[in-house]
């Protein structure tokens, strides 16, 4: 969570930010548009993002459009920052078209059998990098392939215990 000082008239408040789930579902149902997009946002756009970012209090969640630049600077940062120290191997990057959205991202909790309740309040990174690791670790493991020459001795010994059990000697059935 971010906390932010801003002057309204004689008085000062404390915003309160998250971003989280939950600010990403209320921008995306309010504009109609996804924001975990490579497009470049406005600046409005990102402003109206950090006015749905606002927790407490809400009644003054208009205060954002008095940012300063540093503010406006401090809550960028506090987006991009991940918050997490978990990491997962890196994957090819293939193609995929899919827009993430706040109702996939929803999704994905729910395939996953993961709660919303703490995950959609949390900083957004955490919550994407939790769905990560629950994807990488349901992964199946990838067998390492095995040289020519293990694969056939492996054969051959296979073949020998076979030969045992069926009493075979030499190709020929024991009687």
């Amino acid at each position: 969570m971010l906390e932010l000082k801003v002057h309204d008239g004689d008085r000062e408040v404390v915003l309160k930010l998250e971003h989280s789930l939950l600010s990403l579902s209320k921008w995306e149902s309010r504009t109609k548009t996804p924001f975990l997009t490579e497009r470049t946002k406005q600046p409005i756009e990102m402003v109206d993002y950090f006015r749905d970012m606002v927790v407490s209090p809400e009644e003054d969640a208009d205060l954002v459009y008095t940012f300063t630049p540093d503010q406006l600077e401090v809550v960028t940062n506090y987006i991009n920052e991940p918050q997490t120290a978990s990491t997962v191997p890196e994957q090819k990057k293939e193609y995929n078209p899919e827009v993430v959205t706040s109702e996939l991202v929803y999704h994905w909790l729910v395939a996953m059998r993961i709660p919303f309740h703490p995950v959609e309040t949390w900083h957004l990174s955490r919550a994407v990098m939790l769905v990560q690791i629950h994807a990488y670790k349901m992964k199946p493991e990838k067998k390492q392939k095995r040289s020519t020459l293990d694969t056939m001795t492996e054969w051959i010994r296979q073949n020998e215990t076979n030969k045992k059990i069926l009493g075979i000697k030499d190709g020929k059935e024991e009687a």
